[in-house]
């Protein structure tokens, strides 16, 4: 069995920091998958009070040589890596993350201020990190099993779920955008029990797959009477709702399914709002509903969602 010394030399690099504002240094152990498969120049944010209280970018090379700094243009809470595009021939980086991973990215930092998720990865196919935030261990883990898991090909598997023995759950699952899929890896807390994480990653997927589609310009629209009847192709479920419980949330509790729904998939979330115990049915959009018929072979949840749709209790 190897010994702590010999884990680190198989499985992690050291490399000192020095930042570029005020010259404190600080060495860092940085996961060997990080650059193993890299092509490119991969990008470090250092969170304030971590080398100094500066915030900062640092660059490294597949040979884990610092190549350049940068003053971070916003506040980081924590160690992130990133996959940047190249160096130009003045050894300049240039830091060309695309706009829709930005946004996702964004997304992903969002969801740690309720402290349900601990960190998060976007990989491709390929098990190629495009963007980490997970602490280091759990990083070599997932980035060396998706590297398996690529070399094997194994059959259409769409999500994994590991179990850690602090009760914290690893989620692996894939998700298709129009121009690329990614493989989506968040580290969820203990405190969450497995119903309650599989419900917040539908309503993040949601989230994400809302970026990649055209924004509708929408033209001023006349307030209708709201007792018009529901159009016929939409799609409901008959619970109750305390909306007051949640008003200050972007969720609702969905009382007959046992889960909370973001309020944007709600299509008479006025209504609801119009009655702080709502009993009767709620429209959900069609985009929603097809997210939950793609997941209804691997989640619960979505199941038992698509099972009480149109139903009557």
């Amino acid at each position: 069995m190897l010994n702590e010394d010999e884990i680190f030399r198989e499985n992690y690099r050291k490399i000192r920091l020095i930042c570029p504002r005020c010259g404190k240094e600080k060495f860092l152990k940085i996961p060997m998958e990080l650059t193993n498969h890299s092509e490119n120049i991969t990008t470090i944010s250092i969170p304030s009070d971590f080398v100094c209280e500066h915030s900062f970018q640092a660059f490294i090379d597949k040979n884990f040589a610092v190549r350049a700094y940068h003053n971070a243009d916003f506040e980081i809470t924590k160690i992130e890596f990133y996959e940047t595009e190249s160096i130009d021939k003045e050894g300049i980086v240039s830091y060309t993350l695309s706009q829709l991973i930005k946004n996702i990215v964004e997304i992903l930092r969002e969801s740690l201020i309720d402290k349900e998720i601990l960190g998060s990865a976007i990989f491709n196919l390929e098990g190629k990190v495009m963007y980490s935030s997970l602490p280091d261990e759990i990083f070599v883990i997932m980035a060396s099993q998706l590297e398996q898991m690529e070399k094997k090909q194994p059959i259409n598997i769409k999500q994994t779920i590991l179990l850690l023995e602090n009760n914290q759950k690893i989620y692996s699952t894939i998700v298709q955008l129009k121009e690329i899929t990614l493989n989506l890896v968040l580290l969820m807390s203990s405190e969450l029990n497995l119903t309650e994480a599989n419900s917040y990653l539908e309503n993040l997927i949601v989230k994400i797959i809302d970026l990649d589609r055209p924004k509708k310009k929408i033209a001023k629209i006349v307030k209708k009477d709201k007792k018009l009847e529901q159009p016929p192709n939409q799609f409901w479920i008959y619970s109750k709702v305390n909306y007051s419980s949640s008003k200050n949330g972007d969720r609702v509790y969905i009382d007959s399914l046992g889960i909370r729904v973001l309020k944007s998939v709600i299509v008479n979330l006025d209504d609801i709002k119009d009655n702080p115990e709502f009993e009767g049915k709620i429209y959900f959009t069609q985009k929603y509903v097809n997210l939950m018929q793609g997941l209804a072979l691997t989640l619960k949840d979505a199941a038992s969602f698509l099972n009480k749709l149109n139903k009557m209790p």
